[in-house]
């Protein structure tokens, strides 16, 4: 799988294709989580995300991965153009199935429509190794599409996940060939769905998930206030 022949094109194809829609599914929770000291994007490839992460948590430390190397100069590149501070981004290019990250280290794990590029076999052991990395408390912000539960919105995702599909095998050698659900992988890494948004029809998702011991934003919130007076 390689997305290095897309990366100078791929801003321009998600503009032409979903306009702000893939954008605001990315940043639909950040409003309301706690502020992290540490992230981590995985998958991160043209740096959405990362920008949307820097604007919100100005003083937190991220590390941004992906497998295609021109994603992240793709990423790189857009941080110049917005004169963002590239200081606190660890940009790494490695495959997840292999890279593990630093054992217990990021508050906020974020997989936006990344997870939906593995078949079953696969996905397990990227959330597996993601999850290793999350503190105890972590959080887990993630974006895709799905399948609408019935009806018209039901044929309509079919139709344009098969093309989605059908291109991304084409031109990146995509291993998945349909789309596989992460929550089973990811309550199997200790996290429980907390809350969920849907549009276009129900084929985009928004989703937050934290661990059973994690707190809210606004409870996580109060408790450093008090620890930092």
């Amino acid at each position: 799988m390689s997305f290095d022949g897309l990366a100078p094109f791929y801003r321009v194809m998600e503009t032409v294709c979903a306009g702000a829609r893939l954008q605001r599914c990315r940043t639909a929770w950040l409003p309301q989580i706690p502020a992290p000291r540490s992230i981590l994007l995985a998958g991160e490839g043209h740096g959405r995300s990362l920008e949307a992460c820097l604007r919100q948590f100005p003083e937190a430390r991220i590390v941004a991965v992906d497998a295609s190397n021109r994603m992240l100069e793709q990423a790189r590149a857009r941080l110049a153009r917005l004169k963002l501070d590239a200081s606190r981004v660890q940009f790494i290019h490695a495959n997840l199935l292999e890279w593990e990250p630093p054992r217990e280290t990021f508050d906020l794990i974020v997989t936006h429509f990344f997870l939906d590029c593995f078949p079953v076999d696969q996905l397990g052991t990227v959330v597996s190794r993601l999850a290793a990395g999350a503190r105890p408390d972590a959080q887990w912000l993630l974006a895709d599409f799905q399948v609408a539960p019935s009806g018209v919105a039901r044929w309509r995702s079919r139709c344009i996940l098969a093309m989605l599909y059908a291109f991304f095998r084409l031109v990146t050698r995509l291993p998945a060939s349909s789309l596989v659900c992460p929550e089973s992988a990811l309550e199997q890494a200790g996290f429980r769905r907390y809350r969920r948004q849907e549009t276009e029809w129900k084929l985009l998702k928004s989703e937050w998930w934290l661990r059973p011991g994690g707190r809210t934003g606004q409870e996580r919130n109060a408790k450093w206030t008090k620890a930092a007076a």
